[in-house]
Parts: structure tokens; sequence; C-alpha cells
């Protein structure tokens, strides 16, 4: 072939160089392996030569035939002119040199120095490398033998002058830091390597390699191919094979790629580009080739390839990327199962076999995050080929739960639980221990009790049993809980199985759970039974468990009692101790306790910490000491408490003095000193005091408190602010939120923030609940009422089961003691001890609706439920029910006309305030005993107490009641004082009834123009319960109200003219502010009006 197409180029040479139109191509077609075949033997003819050196330029005129000037010397006359040297392989290039620009003595001197070269390595078998080739020395020698061409430039013999060796300056490029280097110039100086048959170092040859298949440039790509074929197959290494193969799939030839790597698997070992053709063949879908690879991998990998060869490139992609290439293996395989009749053979176990490995491989990936459906799918198209086995679901467990872990992803978490659940019911499948301890971890972390029961159940069915970590994880968890049984049984397993080493770990779990439930008798006993029977003596950790469990049932005294007793032992007690007593003297707002148990511990020598600060700053700001409490924290800030220097949350600004700031930020927010909060927050930034849940919290109140049209404010805080700060929002945020739309009225969106919740995976408690029940209690009012006016009925009596109903029955049936072990002191409801604190808000509110109802029959349901409730799950609870439920009882019995049982209620709600509100060692006989914190805990039930006053004609009752409220420590609230002056007026007292009005209620009247519109002036006039009404700053008087006061003046006018007349210079005498307004107020049509003023 290559003789018959040398007869063609002779025929066919002189008349193509004869007349040329345009200018010749500079790239050839042929294949570079046609050069290296063989070429260096043709006999060219001397046209041929002058074709080799013909310049490109387009100007350039050929010799004709008539020429007189041989064509040699014309060649050598373009000699200066480009010669397109990258057109032609190294060795084509190299013998083309050869008969070009060198005479015949010049080769007969070189093939003489090779021939004795090879000479002398037969009689010798340590014979230098330098010997297979003639040195520069060697032909400067030789060159200087011939005669030289004379100065003048005429003509004579042709000389030779000393080449340098090119593989120096090869040498300096490849190592050079210039950037100016090309890839052309190398290979330019690789070239005259080859033309003076010189062999590189090996470092050089892969330094070459590498740059080559480092460029982007097509050319570099084939003269990496190239530089292999030139490239002794003896001396041919495995990253030269790699080189090449990665070139050849650069340039999208994945069969030259197949063939290089073929040979590579028959001449060397170890890695030559494995992982580049497997990869290749994954992400183009050639299966069939990848199987095959995959295949010679499995069989040949302990000889020829090194450790995990063909995965580095699979292993580079990301975890998407691999499970899309792992579901093509599994539908390659699922087609090799029913081969078609053009379908190319391929083993189909094989194939099953690499789709396996890819998946097995894809969920071993770990702490990388990925989209749920692409592993949905992934074990879709598993289970098309067979039932998938338990180490590939244990690992798309593992994997899913590790990605919830690292990036707080509740989807992966749940996807998790669900296999999880899978393997073990639908599969059948026993988990192993590893995957059950995974399980449990996650399960412990995002507290679950569901899961925590079936991995103590898979830790029983387990071969291996439960081991001590187990053991105190569970324990942990179910302590958490307040499943006291179920510890109690772990702990008797463990002691029997592993001896009592570990009775403290596990005693601490028991009282814990003790302290969940809320019953500190229980506790004791089982602090007395551990010493009894394992010689147990109670550590710090146990003491400070009990004394958190005295202070959750509110027993200050017992609290205190305890503490005397850790005094007494060898235990001496620390900073975190007196923490523990204070902050339960501080959540009531008893400063006084609080501060002398600081004192004690500042005397005794304990170090002083940011808790105790903390309960300090809470003491002060929950008695009405806000500006102490601001000095507090500037204080605790100028000392650097909370602060650990050698700490990483130093660095992160995670410091432990968020909770003092957020005591402060709270009380600004509650009052509604939204300008305090703005500078309080600014402080906290600029010292780099981290926000907490609380500290959002705390805003949000801010927000709503100041003004109910700023909920959007609050919402945009739980919706955006939040996430963007990677604090997670829990049951009281919502809670916060919707009592806000609830108190708005919007109740559609109390129910989708409900519904928005629990899709988050946030779990409901009764701060959401109680808010949630009362919205569906009030649409069950709405829906009541527009039925009442179509059938023209009373709303009265008892009606049929409601929404509201149906929500406190079912908190109520999935509430137990394991429930209410994770309930707190919630805010607004602290006058409770946990263990009643939750049946204190549900009840209260749907007897105090049915009571306003007269559904009598249903109050007395829902009391005697709440009493069996109570007694079922605290035996011990006392008779006196919460101050809360006496008031919503004295609402029934009030409208039911029984004021004598109004009356007994009273009474059981001033003896329940006694408890509750008393200062720590405080005589209830002497004056000021109620704590700051609790002044208005009785202003709801006097309302009603003061209306069945009235109907029992014991109006002059009221005001020695009141001073005596008063001397003890209660406040009135502007609703009292209201009520209490409409009654008056009711009572037709108006002189009283405008005196004080003007003095209690008249410093806070805004005016009718700073009301608004007159739709909005009702219903700011008739605010109820708002903590900014309680200020005594702040009062001001109800539109019924002044209705009644208006009615009186009416009254005055319309008698006779003498009487009348001295009674309206009265009432403008003692009350012109009062006069004023009802002179000025607009006129409605409302019942109020029309009932009171008969208009």
């Amino acid at each position: 072939m290559i003789e018959r197409a040398a007869t063609c180029l002779e025929n066919g040479g002189k008349h193509i160089l004869h007349i040329p139109k345009k200018p010749f191509r500079k790239y050839r077609s042929l294949h570079s392996a046609f050069w290296s075949h063989g070429a260096g033997d043709i006999n060219l003819p001397a046209w041929w030569h002058a074709f080799l050196q013909v310049p490109s330029h387009s100007n350039h005129f050929w010799p004709s035939k008539d020429s007189a000037v041989p064509l040699r010397e014309k060649a050598s006359d373009n000699a200066s002119l480009r010669f397109l040297d990258f057109l032609y392989p190294s060795q084509t290039l190299a013998f083309i040199h050869k008969c070009v620009s060198e005479n015949t003595a010049t080769l007969r001197r070189r093939r003489r120095l090779q021939i004795l070269s090879q000479r002398s390595r037969a009689y010798t078998s340590s014979a230098d490398t330098s010997a297979d080739e003639p040195s520069n020395k060697d032909i400067a020698a030789d060159n200087s033998s011939a005669p030289s061409a004379p100065e003048d430039g005429t003509s004579g013999a042709v000389t030779e002058e000393a080449v340098p060796d090119p593989r120096v300056k090869l040498h300096e490029l490849l190592f050079s830091e210039d950037e100016s280097t090309t890839m052309h110039q190398l290979w330019r100086m690789y070239q005259q390597t080859q033309e003076l048959s010189l062999s590189l170092d090996p470092g050089d040859l892969d330094t070459l390699f590498k740059k080559l298949n480092a460029s982007q440039w097509t050319i570099d790509l084939e003269r990496t191919r190239e530089l292999l074929d030139s490239v002794a197959p003896s001396s041919r290494r495995a990253s030269h094979y790699t080189c090449a193969i990665s070139a050849s799939l650069k340039l999208d030839e994945f069969k030259r790629a197949m063939d290089i790597h073929q040979e590579a698997a028959l001449r060397v070992r170890g890695s030559f580009g494995s992982s580049l053709v497997f990869l290749y063949a994954m992400l183009h879908s050639h299966w069939h080739a990848a199987t095959a690879i995959w295949q010679q991998f499995e069989d040949s990998k302990e000889v020829y390839f090194g450790p995990q060869d063909i995965w580095d490139g699979f292993d580079a992609l990301t975890l998407t990327d691999r499970m899309k290439r792992a579901q093509g293996a599994l539908q390659f395989a699922q087609y090799t199962m029913s081969p078609t009749k053009d379908s190319i053979v391929v083993n189909t176990t094989r194939a099953r076999h690499l789709a396996w490995s890819l998946v097995q491989r894809t969920l071993q990936v770990r702490r990388t995050n990925f989209e749920l459906s692409s592993q949905k799918l992934l074990l879709a198209e598993a289970q098309r080929i067979e039932r998938p086995g338990f180490l590939l679901y244990k690992n798309a467990i593992i994997q899913n739960f590790d990605v919830a872990k690292s990036e707080n992803s509740l989807a992966h978490r749940e996807w998790g639980f669900h296999l999880y659940h899978m393997l073990r019911t639908e599969l059948n499948m026993l988990p192993d221990a590893e995957l059950i301890k995974v399980f449990l971890r996650t399960s412990y972390f995002v507290d679950n009790l569901e899961g925590m029961y079936e991995a103590l159940e898979d830790y029983r069915k387990s071969p291996e049993g439960i081991n001590p970590w187990a053991y105190q994880t569970l324990m942990s968890g179910f302590a958490r809980h307040g499943d006291f049984d179920t510890v109690n049984q772990l702990f008797q397993e463990a002691t029997n199985r592993f001896g009592t080493e570990d009775v403290p770990i596990y005693a601490r779990e028991l009282l814990n759970a003790c302290f969940r439930r809320a019953e500190i008798d229980r506790a004791i006993g089982i602090a007395e039974w551990l010493q009894e029977k394992y010689n147990y003596l109670p550590d710090l950790q146990a003491w400070h468990t009990l004394l958190r469990t005295y202070s959750r049932v509110g027993d200050c005294d017992g609290a205190m009692a305890l503490f005397e007793k850790l005094v007494e032992s060898n235990i001496r007690p620390d900073g975190s101790t007196y923490a523990i007593l204070m902050n339960m003297f501080a959540r009531v707002g008893d400063y006084d306790a609080t501060s002398i148990l600081y004192e004690r511990a500042m005397s005794e020598g304990i170090e002083m910490n940011a808790d105790m600060v903390t309960c300090l700053v809470l003491a002060q700001t929950r008695s009405g000491r806000s500006d102490e409490a601001a000095e507090t924290v500037e204080e605790a800030l100028k000392m650097g408490l909370g602060v650990d220097e050698h700490s990483a949350a130093h660095l992160s600004g995670d410091y432990t003095r968020t909770r003092m700031w957020n005591a402060l930020l709270e009380h600004y927010a509650m009052e509604g000193h939204l300008d305090r909060v703005s500078e309080t927050t600014k402080r906290m930034q600029s010292n780099k005091v981290a926000f907490d849940g609380y500290t959002y919290a705390a805003l949000m109140r801010a927000f709503i408190i100041k003004d109910k049209q700023m909920i959007q404010y609050a919402d945009k805080i739980l919706k955006d602010v939040m996430p963007k700060a990677q604090v997670p929002a829990t049951a009281l945020h919502y809670g916060i939120l919707m009592s806000a739309y609830q108190g708005a009225r919007n109740y559609k969106a109390v129910f989708f923030l409900y519904q928005r919740m629990l899709a988050l995976g946030v779990k409901s408690t009764f701060s959401v609940q109680l808010p949630f029940m009362k919205a569906a209690a009030e649409i069950d009012e709405r829906e009541r009422e527009q039925e009442r006016e179509q059938l023209d009925q009373h709303a009265e009596g008892d009606v049929a089961e409601t929404r509201a109903e149906k929500i406190l029955t079912q908190t109520l049936d999935s509430l137990d003691s394991m429930e209410l072990a994770g309930l707190g002191l919630y805010k607004g409801k602290q006058s409770n001890p946990v263990n009643v604190a939750l049946y204190a808000s549900y009840f209260p509110f749907l007897i105090q609706l049915y009571g306003r109802r007269k559904c009598f029959e249903k109050v007395a349901a829902l009391y005697d439920k709440f009493i069996a409730t109570t007694r079922e799950r605290k035996p011990h609870l006392e008779a006196n029910p919460p101050v809360e439920l006496s008031s919503a009882l004295m609402v029934a019995y009030t409208e039911a006309g029984e004021h004598e049982e109004t009356e007994r209620c009273w009474k059981l709600a001033f003896e329940k305030a006694t408890e509750i509100a008393c200062k720590a060692d405080a005589d209830t006989t002497q004056p000021g005993w109620v704590l700051y914190k609790y002044r208005f805990l009785l202003a709801l039930p006097l309302t009603r107490y003061m209306i069945s006053l009235q109907a029992m004609s014991r109006v002059d009752e009221i005001e020695p009641l009141w001073a005596s409220l008063e001397q003890a420590g209660f406040q009135l609230s502007s609703p009292n004082r209201n009520k209490y002056i409409q009654i008056l007026a009711e009572e037709g007292r108006g002189l009283q009834a405008f005196e004080l009005c003007e003095r209690e209620l008249m410093d806070g009247w805004p005016g009718w123009a700073a009301l608004g519109k007159p739709r909005k002036m009702k219903r700011r006039l008739n605010t109820q319960w708002n903590p900014k009404s309680w200020e005594i700053g702040r009062r001001f008087p109800q539109y019924t109200t002044l209705v009644h006061l208006a009615g009186l003046y009416l009254d005055a006018q319309s008698m006779a003219y003498g009487r009348g007349t001295k009674l309206l210079k009265e009432y403008d005498g003692v009350a012109p502010r009062v006069v004023d307004a009802i002179v000025k107020m607009p006129e409605f049509s409302d019942p109020i009006q029309t009932r009171i003023l008969k208009r």
C-alpha cells in the first residue's frame, strides 16, 4: 500500500507541483500511523525533497521546467523560510531532515559511529546507555575532519557545525517557570532529539507526556499519542499509557482509547488509566465496554491494577451523578436479562454484579447532601432486578441519617425512618448492631420516643444484645420523656448483666425520670432505695436533679430544706447549685430571696458564674427593677462573665451570657418598650452576644404587644430571619404568632400556621394547642350565632360537641405522664407548677366559654373531667383548683345566678393566690407580702366577684376589699376599675363614679381624635387584659364606662332645673375631663347606647 502510494506520488507529483492555484493546506488528513510504519524505507526522488521545502506563502513562484537552477539548490535558498515540521510524525521528520540537511559524508560517518557503538555492546553487559547513539563530541570531531566552507561565501565543500544537545534545552523548557514557553517549542525540541536518535531521561519523558495531555489544544492531544508511538514498546510505562488514553478520551475517540488500554493491560502493571476509560464508558452509557473493563479489573486487579484504580474517576463524581450512573447500570442489567436479536451478547451475571457494585459504592458515601428523589429512584430500579439485600438498605438508611444530622434535613430523616421500618416489617430483616446504633442515636437526637422503643426491641432480638452505651442512651431518652417504668426495667437489666459499676450513671437517669414527671416523693424514695441497696451516695449532679424537682413543682420550702442537707453532707455546693435555687425564686420574681442566696454564695467563696447573674437579672426584671437589671447586665459585660477565652465558643460568639440578655429583652418586650428592645439587640450584636430561639421569641412578642398591626414583622422573623440565622423554630415561636393571629381574629392564619408547623416536623405543645383551640371555639361561636339568627332562637342551653371540645378531648387522650414530662413553665403560665400548668390552661377557657353560653351541664362535666384527669395522673394533687379555673367557674356561676357558689370560688382563688404569690418567709398578716410578678393574679376573678356582690346588693363591700388587696400587694387592673365605675353608675352613685373615673382612668385618656376612625374607637377603648393597660400610667376608660357616665349626665340634664343644674356642676367640678369626653363622644347605633342612653 505504501509502495503504491509512493508510485502515485512519483507519477503525479510533477504535475501537482508545476502550477499550483492556491496555497497548500496546513494540516494533513492522513493518520499519523501512516507516517511511522516504514516511511523511512521509501526511496524518495529529488522533486520530493523540493516539495518538503516548499514555503506556504501564496506569492512564491515554483521553478519552471526551463529554470537553470537545480531543485536542490533552490530548496537550499528557501531554507530560511518556515518549515511545516508540525505536520509530520517524529520518525518521519527525522528521516526527512537526514535526507535534506545532511550530506552523504556526514551520513556515512554517523552510520559508522552507530555500527561501532552496537559492536561495542556485543562484548559487554554493563555498557552505558549512551553507547546506543553517537555523542555530540563524536559528531563534532567527525565534522571537524570535513572541509569547511570559505568565509567569503563562495561555493565549496559543505561542513557541519557542532550540534548542541537538544535534551538539555528540552529539560530546561520542561521545568521552566517562564509562561511564554509554548507546547510547539517543546515538541520541536523533542523532534530534534528524535532526529539525532537521542533518548530522553524517563523523568523528562513523563513530564512531556503530562504537559501534552494537560493542553487544551487538539494538536497537542494528538502529539500525546504520537509521543507514545515514538517510544519503544519495551520502554513504555503505565503513566505513558494513562496520558495517551486520557488524550484519546478528550478527543472523543473511545475506540482508540480502548485499544491503547488493551495494549497496556498486556504490557505493563499498575495504574494505566483504567478509571478514565471506565468513567468515560459510564458517562456515555457504553455499558458493554464498562462491563468488560470492570470484569477485567475484577479478574486481574491483584496482579495488574493498583488499589481501587478503576474507581478513582467514579469516586470523583458528585453523589447525584453517581446515583444517575448507578441507575443506568441497573437499567442495563435489566436490559441484558431479556436480550433482543440485535443486542450484543453480554453476560447478565456480570452486568448485575457491576450494577450492584455501583449501587453499593454510591450508598456508602457519607457527609454529602443529595436529592432524596435520586435515591428513591435508585432503590426502585434495584427492586426491578431482584430483591435488594440487607447491606443495600443498611447503607441507604445510614446515608440518610448522616445527611439529616449534618444538614438538619427533616425529609432525609423521615425517609431513613421509613426505610428502617420497611426493613423490619415488610422485608422481615433484623438490623445488625451497627445499624441499630445509628438508628438509636438519630432517634435520641430528635427525641423520637417511638424510634427509641423500636431500637430497644431490635436490641433485644440482636445476638449481641444491649451494650452499655445503648443502656445509657435508652435510659436517658426514656427518662427525658418521664417513662420511669422502662428506665427502671433497663436499670435492673444493666446491673444484672454488667454489675454495679455504672450505678451512679444509671441512678441519675432514674432521678431524671422523676424530675420530668414532677414527682418529688418518688425521687426522694428512689434516692433512699439506691443508698440502701447499692450503697449509693448521691453525687452533686444527683443533688441538683432533686433540687430541680422541687423547683418544678414549686416547692421552695422543700428545696431549701434539701439544700441544707446538702450543705451538711461531705459534698460542697458549687455555682450551679446556687443557680438552681436562685432560678427557683427569680422565676416567681422574689428578688429578696434571690439576692440573699447570691450574697450567701459570695460569702462562701463560690465563684460567680453567668447562670447566677442571669438569675439575678431575671429576679430584677420580674420584680419591677428593670433599671437595676440593665446595670447588672452591663457589669457582667465588663467582667467578661459567660465568655471562655480559651474555647471555640468565644471565637464564634456563642456565649453563655445570652440568657441574661434574653431576660432583659423579654422584660422590655412584655412592657411594650420597642425602643428599648431595639437598643438592647444592638448592644447584643456589638458585643457578639449570640441570638438564640428565646431571643427571637422576645423580638416577636415586642412587635405583637406594641401593636397588633405589626404581626407581619413577627411573622417575618419566623419565616425569614430565623432560617437565615440557622436558629430552628420551635412550638414556642409558632404559639406566639398563633396567639397574635387569634387575638386579631385571623383564624385562617392560625390554622395555616398550625399545619405548616406540623409539616415541618415541629412537635405541638400546649402553647400551640391553646390558641388553636381558642380559634376553633370562636369559629364555633360565630357559626352558632349565625344559626341562632336564622332560627330566631336564643343562644342558651347545651349544644352538641364543638370543635374546641374535640381538640380538648384529643389533646387529653394523647397526653400522659410522659407527655406532661416534656412541659416546662411556659410564659404566662408560671403561676402554677408544671404538674397543673397544662390543665390550668385548657379547662378554664372552655368552662368560661360555656358558662357565658349558660351551658351549665357542660361546665359541670368539664369540671368533673378536670378533677378526674388531675387526680388520675397526680393522686397527691390538692383539692384546691388553680386560680384560672376558679375564675372560669365564677363566670358560670354568675351567669347561673348562683352567687353563693361564686363567693366560694372567690375564696378558693384567694387561698390559692396567697399560696403562690407569697414571698419567701413572709407574714401574710403584714402588708406587702405579694410578689411583684403576681400582683395581677386576682384581677380576673375580682371582676366576676364584684358582679356577684352587686347582684347580692353588697356594693359597699367592694371598696374595703380593694383596700385589703392593695395593702397585701395585689393591684387592680384597668378592667377592674372600669367595672366598678359601671357598677356605681348602675347603682345611681353618679358623683362617686365621675370622681373615681377622673382620678383613676383619665390620666391615660388619649382623646377621641387619637382613636382614629369611628369603627375602631370602640375596639380600642374596650381593650381587655392588655399588659399595657395594667400599668398605672396607662389606664384609660372603656367605651362602656363612658356610655354609663353619659347616661348619668343625660339623666342630670333631664331633671328639674335646680337639682339637675347642681348635679351637672358637681360632675363638671370633680371630673372636668370626663365631662368633656362624654360631651364629645360620637353617636353609635349599637346596643350599648340604645340600652343605656335610650336612643
